[in-house]
């Protein structure tokens, strides 16, 4: 496209992509309110130089490579089994995952990763219900395990008024404490009064949106600010009730880890927070409206709750993720990868279909999947630990053994002249 004539620009946080660009505009120092500031507007060579990017450390081969420490899979583990898998391009009479353990599936783009992922999520889940799923004939291995859940990139919601609050559930406690003030008391309110999603202490104008929808006839519709709440959400009233010396729109501006240092108790509420900080969610703010958040972000949300399903149950779960750090900068992917340890800590499964070869690298267990995509996939190629699946001939082994070399995954002889 660049030999063509045109200007090419992308988002990218794979360093090895990075220093090829003819040019970088990195973003930070930070995320959130610690970011936003152009750190580097020039070469590679010149953000590698930045003492402040954290991009630049990667570039300049500081950054630190994926830790983790593998649990292995002895003789004696238990195997949670997909017996008869038939799902789009992909067909097995027996499929095995080691329960307790971090499972990835690998394989280039369309070689069935997502089909194996769908299928036994539908077959797990059917399995503890007692019913029986279209993609799957059976699923075994399942004794002790109470729960499945699916951390996708699906939105968390369609409207403003969602957001990581009330998603997370932290706002119904949070609620909880500002109806407990005397001054709440005094007013004969309780918690649903605080809540901008019904009538009570919400802005009737905007009906607790923040925002109006305002109709721009021929052009499109556009939201803008309530001009009765000034987009606080809540009316006179409520406004006037705080807990610690807060409003409660003001607990909604907060980011997590601010809040975090406010709420030490009670502890549910504290865990919470926790959690969503855990998965690298630190710099979102409580009140941020879910239509504004990547899928990535959502995922992590998602992500963080089922961290605290996983500690809160007294049944193992499974846990299945779909390219969980895709588009994550390196930095990032540490925690989403401490985070999948918590869930093994509290004795839980997780499986993830992952492109990134360092994650893969670290896994427990690996099912590589293809050898090719569509027609020319759908088969397993390769399984075993990641040294087991590095000696096999796959695509994906080449590149674990290069990742284990220490050695470039692009091929730099294939680099275009600039």
């Amino acid at each position: 496209m660049r030999e063509a004539g045109n200007t090419v620009l992308l988002v990218e946080h794979d360093p090895e992509l990075i220093a090829r660009a003819d040019w970088i505009v990195d973003m930070g120092p930070g995320a959130g309110r610690l970011g936003g500031e152009v750190l580097v507007s020039g070469s590679p060579a010149l953000a590698a130089a930045n003492p402040t990017s954290a991009t630049g450390r990667y570039l300049a081969g500081n950054g630190p490579r994926l830790r983790r420490t593998p649990r292995p899979v002895r003789d004696d583990a238990d195997w949670v089994e997909l017996h008869g898998l038939r799902a789009h391009n992909t067909a097995a009479e027996l499929l095995r995952l080691p329960a307790g353990r971090l499972t990835c599936l690998t394989g280039v783009s369309g070689s069935g990763k997502s089909s194996v992922l769908g299928a036994l999520a539908a077959g797990a889940a059917a399995a503890l219900k007692g019913t029986a799923a279209n993609t799957v004939r059976e699923v075994t291995g399942l004794d002790g395990f109470g729960w499945v859940a699916v951390v996708d990139q699906e939105p968390l919601g369609r409207t403003p008024r969602s957001n990581p609050a009330t998603y997370s559930k932290a706002f119904d406690i949070v609620r909880k404490l500002f109806a407990a003030t005397d001054t709440a008391r005094a007013r004969g309110v309780d918690a649903s009064w605080f809540s901008f999603n019904t009538t009570g202490g919400r802005c009737e104008t905007c009906t607790g949106y923040g925002r109006r929808l305002v109709d721009m006839h021929f052009l499109p519709d556009m939201w803008v600010v309530c001009d009765t709440c000034d987009g606080r959400r809540y009316g006179p009233e409520a406004l006037e009730v705080t807990y610690r010396g807060l409003s409660v729109d003001q607990v909604l501006d907060l980011t997590v880890a601010e809040a975090g240092e406010v709420f030490t108790e009670p502890r549910q509420l504290a865990e919470t927070l926790t959690a969503l900080d855990q998965v690298g969610l630190g710099y979102l703010r409580l009140g941020q409206s879910a239509t504004e958040l990547s899928g990535g972000e959502a995922q992590r949300l998602k992500l963080a709750s089922a961290i605290q399903r996983g500690a809160a149950s007294r049944k193992a779960g499974l846990v299945i993720l779909d390219e969980p750090v895709s588009g994550l900068h390196p930095s990032d992917i540490q925690q989403v990868v401490d985070a999948l340890d918590m869930l093994l800590d509290s004795g839980n499964t997780v499986v993830v279909a992952e492109h990134d070869i360092p994650v893969a690298a670290s896994a427990d267990w690996v099912i590589d999947l293809g050898p090719g995509a569509g027609p020319n996939g759908g088969a397993v190629v390769a399984q075993g630990t990641p040294d087991t699946v590095a000696g096999a001939d796959t695509p994906t082994a080449g590149y674990l053994r290069r990742y284990a070399a220490g050695l470039p995954l692009l091929d730099a002889s294939k680099d275009a002249r600039r």
